[in-house]
């Protein structure tokens, strides 16, 4: 099989997508952990963090809002953009071509010359 730049660009992007999945299930497993926030709404994410000194379970360090959100949501804007990447490459381009075909035919016309059009 002849390695295209195309395939080799396929072939890095899912690589480096494995890589990217198995540090995020890796990091979920190790990093998870739970903050309770001042109006007592517990939320749930992971990220690399000293865990020697915060032993507590509820863990004291603290984030923004936008920092908050995007541990949230991060699992889902891998699943988004892994998604998007797999439409992108799954696209293939189609070649136009044109083939004009002329068909002749000869319409044998039977014109009954000798009988008269029917009656009324």
């Amino acid at each position: 099989m002849k390695m295209t730049v195309n395939n080799k660009a396929k072939i890095l992007i899912t690589l480096f997508m494995i890589g990217l999945m198995g540090m995020l299930i890796v990091n979920t497993i190790v990093f998870t952990h739970i903050h309770q926030l001042d109006d007592g709404t517990i939320v749930e994410h992971a990220h690399p963090y000293n865990k020697a000194n915060d032993s507590a379970p509820l863990k004291t360090h603290h984030h923004s809002n936008a920092e908050l959100f995007f541990f949230q949501n991060s699992n889902i804007l891998f699943l988004v953009a892994f998604m998007s990447l797999g439409m992108v490459f799954s696209v293939k381009k189609k070649k136009n071509s044109f083939d004009f075909i002329l068909e002749h035919s000869l319409t044998y016309i039977n014109l009954h010359k000798e009988r008269a059009p029917p009656v009324s």
